[in-house]
């Protein structure tokens, strides 16, 4: 199966550039977050050290454009659209599956629902270029130089663990979304019973004051069920908001500041 030829490569071939160019990625991401931040942030989705986004979009460059690598007015042109085009895409999937937004470039100059804007486009435009003249013929010697006793060995088990790592992750997701969820609706009663004290008479206060003690406490509790892996998530995206939750994402943000 994994010598079949799909698009005119071999599958495995597809898929080990799927795992290095995502490896690539994690690293770049890392090292801009460092820059950024000034420490090791696991800038990933998944837990480990790969970044899907950047395998993906590596190997719809290299399937696509490469009747057209030499022509580098079209390679640029090109680079451009499909990397944009797979960006919006990630962050429309991403923002509908979650209601959360992962990344946002609306005070960046003509950006599409902060999807996207035009100089990271660009950016990504060149990146691609130095990706499908420079850096992809490097690779695809280093795949080739892979002994072919080793590939179906190396094939599976990395198949195996990127199911794991993303079932895990998706996990921790679907986890964190009941939380904030949860969080969002304890918030709202605490409210509303603070509207409704105001209305209530003396000797009815004070039920409702415990009450609203109650909620408080089910409300730090279900702080601490974040675990590990949720506040690896906030953390690897420290500007991800929601139009339903965003105060509450926000303070679940600011609590991890102050803890970590």
């Amino acid at each position: 199966m994994y010598l079949n030829l799909l698009f005119g490569f071999p599958i495995y071939k597809l898929f080990f550039y799927f795992i290095i160019y995502s490896f690539l990625g994690w690293c770049t991401e890392v090292i801009y977050a460092a820059f950024k931040r000034g420490k090791f942030v696991n800038r990933g989705f998944l837990n480990g050290p790969f970044c899907p986004v950047y395998g993906f979009g590596a190997l719809i460059l290299i399937v696509v454009l490469n009747p057209i690598k030499n022509n580098m007015p079209l390679l640029f042109i090109f680079s451009i659209l499909l990397t944009s085009l797979l960006e919006y895409i990630t962050g429309y999937v991403l923002e509908k599956a979650f209601n959360t937004t992962w990344w946002d470039y609306s005070d960046n100059k003509f950006n599409i629902k902060g999807r996207i804007c035009l100089s990271f486009s660009i950016i990504w435009g060149l990146v691609s270029m130095v990706v499908v003249k420079m850096a992809h013929p490097v690779i695809e010697q280093l795949v080739d130089s892979i002994n072919l006793n080793y590939i179906p060995y190396l094939y599976y088990g990395f198949i195996i663990y990127f199911f794991i790592d993303f079932l895990i992750t998706l996990t921790s997701l679907i986890q964190l979304k009941s939380i904030i969820t949860e969080l969002n609706e304890v918030s709202k009663e605490i409210k509303a019973i603070y509207d409704e004290l105001k209305d209530k008479a003396s000797e009815k206060a004070e039920d409702i004051e415990i009450h609203i003690k109650e909620l408080k406490n089910k409300y730090e509790e279900l702080f601490k069920d974040l675990k590990f892996e949720h506040i690896r998530i906030i953390k690897a995206f420290p500007d991800m908001s929601s139009k339903k939750f965003d105060n509450i994402l926000k303070e679940i943000q600011n609590k991890i500041k102050f803890r970590l």
